[in-house]
C-alpha cells in the first residue's frame, strides 16, 4: 500500500526555487550543495547531509532527515554537461563536455539501483535520483529500431528502466568499471521537464528527470 504521508521535500519545487536562482551550475559538486540548500529552505526542520557514508561500502550524494529520525530521503544528483562557455549574471561559467551518454546512463541506472538497495528495509526512508544536463542527446527519444550495446541504459523520454539492465556482448573497453549488471526492483518510466535556458544555443537549454525511489511520491505534483 502507498503511504499517504506528504512527501519529506517537492524535487519539482526545489528545482524551480534553484532554476530562478542558478540556472547552470559550476560542476556536479556545486549542484549537490546547491541543491541540499534549496531543500533545506523548502524544510528548515530537516536535518542536511552531504556526502554520506552510512555503511560499508555506500556511498549518498544527500540525505535529508526529519529531527525525530522516523524519515529520511536518500538523494543521488547528476550534472551531465555539453561543452559550453558564457556568463550568467556576471559569472563566467566553461562547461565541461562529459560525452558517453551511454556510460553516463549506466551511472544513473547504478543511482537508481544503489537508493533502491539502501532504502529497501529502512523503513519510512524513500529515495530520489535527479539528473540535470544541457545534453539533449540525453532526452531525446530513439528514432531508429536498431539494437545497441546500450539500449538497457537510454534515459530518452518515454523510456522504462525496469528489471535487469546490462550492456551489449560488444561494449568493448569502454565500459570498463561498468560491466556489471544491474537489477533494478522498481519500474521507472522517465519524463523530462524544463529546468533553464541560457540562450538559443544547442546546449544553452537545461532539462531534468527526476526518478522517484519508495512508496513515498516524493516528487510532487
Amino acid at each position: 500500500m502507498a503511504s499517504t504521508e506528504e512527501p519529506l521535500v517537492d524535487a519539482r519545487a526545489v528545482l524551480r526555487g534553484l532554476a530562478a536562482k542558478r540556472p547552470v551550475f559550476y560542476s556536479e559538486a556545486d549542484f549537490q550543495f546547491a541543491f541540499a540548500w534549496e531543500a533545506k529552505l523548502q524544510r528548515p526542520d530537516l536535518a542536511v547531509r552531504l556526502e554520506t557514508h552510512p555503511e560499508p561500502a555506500v556511498r549518498l550524494d544527500l540525505e535529508l532527515i526529519t529531527p525525530a529520525g522516523d524519515r529520511g530521503l536518500a538523494v543521488e544528483l547528476k550534472y551531465m554537461t555539453r561543452l559550453w562557455a558564457g556568463m550568467d549574471r556576471g559569472e563566467s561559467f566553461a562547461l565541461k563536455n562529459h560525452g558517453a551518454s551511454d556510460l553516463r546512463g549506466y551511472d544513473v541506472v547504478k543511482d537508481i539501483h544503489r537508493v533502491e538497495r539502501f532504502t529497501l528495509n529502512r523503513q519510512g526512508w524513500t529515495g530520489l535520483v535527479v539528473v540535470l544536463t544541457n545534453d539533449a542527446s540525453y532526452w531525446r527519444p530513439r528514432t531508429h529500431g536498431r539494437i545497441t550495446n546500450a539500449d538497457a541504459f537510454r534515459l530518452g523520454e518515454g523510456a522504462v528502466l525496469e528489471g535487469p539492465r546490462a550492456s551489449g556482448p560488444n561494449t568493448g573497453g569502454t565500459s570498463r568499471g561498468r560491466e556489471a549488471a544491474l537489477d533494478l526492483r522498481g519500474s521507472y518510466p522517465l519524463t523530462w521537464i524544463d529546468y533553464s535556458t541560457l540562450g538559443s544555443g544547442p546546449a544553452e537549454t537545461f532539462r531534468a528527470l527526476i526518478i522517484q525511489i519508495g512508496e513515498t511520491n516524493e516528487v510532487g505534483s
